[in-house]
């Protein structure tokens, strides 16, 4: 059971597993930060890009927007890069399913002997 929680460890969330990503645009006028699914975290406009022509603006959004996140896919990509390859997953599983199989074998033999106990008069 341990290898089972060992294997998909690799592929827990939580906090110092796996960060987002942060991108910049306009010389640093623009800043976008994604959380580690890809999802807006913050965004920084520095007042300055209120001088920006408004397809400037909009140009540096989606080149901050579409780096961060090539950023993310990058990291997600090499997080899980043979973190848990398919073989060990496959054997751990197979022997959880060994464990469980011969539990449920002795608690079906129990409760089949409190059965026949039951069934007796004393």
């Amino acid at each position: 059971m341990a290898d089972v929680e060992g294997a998909m460890g690799d592929f827990s969330y939580g906090p110092g597993r796996s960060s987002g990503a942060s991108a910049e645009a306009a010389d640093g006028r623009v800043r976008v930060e994604l959380d580690a699914d890809g999802r807006l975290a913050d965004l920084y406009l520095d007042p300055r890009v209120a001088y920006l022509p408004l397809d400037e603006l909009r140009a540096a959004l989606i080149e901050a927007f579409t780096a961060a996140q090539d950023e993310v896919r990058e990291r997600a990509g090499s997080r899980y890069d043979g973190a848990a390859a398919p073989e060990r997953l496959r054997d751990a599983l197979a022997e959880s399913s060994d464990t469980a199989e011969r539990r449920f074998a002795e608690m079906s033999v129990a409760l089949y002997d409190l059965s026949r106990r039951a069934a007796r008069p004393w």
